[in-house]
């Protein structure tokens, strides 16, 4: 064992040595080498190449300030009753435009600026509908707007019943037949349309056919009662027809109320002939240049005594009240309270209101059984604006009519159009343009010169009293 131990620890000594000897031969190896190379000792000394200072770094470059968007809200709404095929520009802020050809939604294509306003118009529309906008203008933006509504309704087709545009007093069908200054209709349920013909103080009679009669007076004015032609009225206004076929006329340079029998027998209802606002039975009754009439279903007569500037309500025996009003103004309000400044048309609805065209507040109002007045449309200004309420403009309504919807049709005179306002104030334009003429047509091709009265059957067709053309017009839905 001890043999065996020494023999390892011999072999692991000559290892080592060998190891050793190795080494140092490679390391004078190397010293030579360097030698050569012009290293170590000799006449040439080794210089170790220098190795160059990093340059500094550059000063990274400051990052580009990333700009605040500005804050941009979108306006967008729904269209409705757009007929098919139909186009619909709409503008926001007289420049952003949208073209719409189908029912739903629209948004503009550019944004407004936080706070700022926007005002949505209608720039081009078919020519056979008229399209309202409702909450389609505000300010002080924060938001998008989504809420924009515009409704779109068909615009009726013009005709002429009756009367061609030379004034005459011929009885005849159609255009045969002549008026002069025919200012007032009222239709009754059998379709006979009921003529006021102010500068021949007549009141003429139409058949759905278009013969046309008179029914009482001459072209000689005066105040006479009687039957037919000798009686007499000077420029009457306001026509109505009760429920037993009575035709009620406002006979405005008279002041007085006159009936006429289905026969033709005048005779007067209420009224002293002298200008007055005394309330009273029969002649002890006062008005002063009464114009418009309405007949409720219980056979109460309402009248706009345009003078006065008030709203009176007549029964059936003569009983004569003031139901609102007080002298002029605009004023709303209950009873007296409230004022108006010379109305004109009136047209009752189905829960008993009552329409008022204001003709010269360029206003249309309503007033309740109760003697309440509110403003539903216009701004007092003269103009021709579509829109809701105060968005409204008219220029001297000198009529309105209600259909059993509550629709209410006006004819605005000196903008030379049918106007129609729907329950909850929205204005559009049915048939005619600013542009007076006498073309028949839908929509604004139709024109229409100063028309002065309108009436409405039980199938919602109008009759319009064409002024200052001498006709008698008719509007289809």
């Amino acid at each position: 064992m001890t043999n065996r131990a020494n023999t390892i620890s011999s072999t692991a000594m000559r290892y080592h040595a060998w190891r050793t000897a190795t080494a140092r031969a490679l390391g004078a190896a190397a010293l030579i080498s360097l030698a050569a190379c012009g290293g170590g000792s000799g006449s040439t000394p080794f210089i170790p190449m220098a190795v160059p200072a990093p340059s500094p770094a550059s000063p990274a470059p400051a990052p580009t300030p990333t700009p605040t968007p500005s804050v941009g809200y979108r306006i967008s709404g729904t269209v409705s009753g757009l007929s098919p095929n139909a186009q619909l520009t709409l503008v926001n802020n007289g420049t952003d435009a949208v073209s719409v050809k189908a029912n739903g939604g629209f948004t503009f294509p550019s944004a407004v600026a936080q706070n700022a306003s926007y005002s949505v118009t209608v720039s081009a529309q078919p020519d056979a509908q008229s399209c309202a906008v409702s909450g389609g203008s505000g300010s002080g933006v924060s938001a998008d707007v989504t809420g924009v509504s515009i409704d779109c309704v068909f615009r009726g087709f013009t005709s002429t019943l009756a009367g061609s545009k030379i004034p005459g007093s011929a009885n005849g069908t159609g255009a045969a037949a002549q008026f002069n200054g025919p200012f007032r209709a009222a239709v009754d349920s059998n379709g006979t349309v009921y003529v006021s013909d102010y500068e021949n103080h007549m009141i003429r009679k139409i058949t759905p056919a278009g013969v046309v009669t008179t029914l009482a007076g001459s072209t000689t004015s005066g105040r006479a009662n009687g039957l037919g032609s000798a009686a007499s009225f000077f420029h009457p206004i306001g026509v109505a027809v009760d429920s037993r076929g009575y035709v009620y006329v406002a006979d405005s340079e008279n002041n007085l109320i006159r009936r006429i029998s289905p026969d033709g027998l005048v005779s007067t209802l209420a009224g002293s002939g002298s200008p007055g606002s005394a309330d009273g039975t029969g002649s002890a009754a006062s008005f002063l240049q009464p114009g418009g009439l309405a007949m409720d279903d219980s056979d109460n007569l309402y009248v706009a005594d345009s003078g006065n500037h008030r709203i009176r309500m007549i029964t059936p025996a003569g009983v004569v009240t003031t139901l609102a009003g007080n002298g002029p103004g605009w004023a709303d309000g209950t009873g007296s309270a409230a004022s108006f400044r010379y109305p004109q048309g009136l047209a009752l609805d189905g829960s008993g209101n009552l329409y008022v065209s204001d003709r010269d507040n360029n206003l249309i109002r309503k007033l309740t059984p109760n003697g309440v007045v509110t403003t539903l449309a216009g701004d007092r200004s003269s103009g021709s604006k579509n829109g809701t309420g105060a968005a409204a403009s008219f220029n001297k309504p000198f009529d309105v009519t209600a259909d059993s919807s509550g629709n209410a049709y006006i004819a605005d005179g000196d903008n030379h159009m049918v106007r129609k306002m729907t329950p909850a104030g929205v204005v559009t334009t049915l048939a005619g343009s600013t542009t007076s003429g006498n073309a028949d047509g839908a929509g604004t091709a139709a024109s229409f010169k100063r028309p002065m009265g309108i009436a409405i059957d039980g199938n919602g067709v109008l009759y319009v009293a064409d002024f200052e053309n001498n006709m008698i017009r008719k509007i289809v839905p």
